[in-house]
């Protein structure tokens, strides 16, 4: 698991209230695997949500545009086979979760059918878990939650700040 998996782990743990989080699900009948998957129980029915995760901090880049498109659409083509068969009584949530992707790759993006986290969305839910993480300091076993706890606990003039959510 990678840093930006566990970000949205802990994301789905402490904000949607997931009571499963499963990292790097390997596809049973084709290759590839899922980033992360969540489960909730929300009035009496399972709530299930996945997630592709790309942190390219430089910016989203699969080789060029299209091919970028074309590698995710791939990979959430597969996470809503996997879901049919799977979570066929329920009805998934897909989502992309990428905090840098270019204007004219959103666009290509916009075009998936998929929930695109990304950006300035990306920077929201993670200033969500810096303002939980602020308020707790048992340990939860998610590294991402972990480390915001660490800035937000942080003491002297020169520590980091968080931006608040965007209403």
């Amino acid at each position: 698991m990678d840093l930006g998996e566990s970000i949205v782990g802990a994301y789905f743990r402490h904000v949607r209230k997931c009571h499963t989080v499963a990292f790097n699900q390997f596809l049973p009948h084709q290759q590839g695997e899922i980033d992360v998957i969540g489960l909730a129980e929300l009035g009496g029915r399972q709530e299930v949500w996945m997630a592709e995760v790309a942190v390219h901090i430089k910016g989203l880049n699969y080789g060029d545009p299209a091919a970028t498109a074309a590698k995710i659409g791939k990979k959430v083509a597969a996470a809503r086979a996997h879901a049919l068969e799977v979570y066929r009584d329920d009805d998934p949530v897909v989502e992309f979760w990428s905090p840098n992707v270019p204007p004219g790759m959103a666009s290509l993006l916009s075009a998936v059918d998929v929930r695109l986290v990304i950006n300035e969305e990306f920077t929201d839910r993670v200033n969500v878990l810096a303002a939980i993480a602020a308020k707790t300091a048992k340990t939860y076993g998610d590294p991402a939650f972990r480390f915001l706890q660490i800035l937000t606990h942080l003491r002297g003039p020169d520590r980091p700040t968080f931006t608040p959510p965007r209403t």
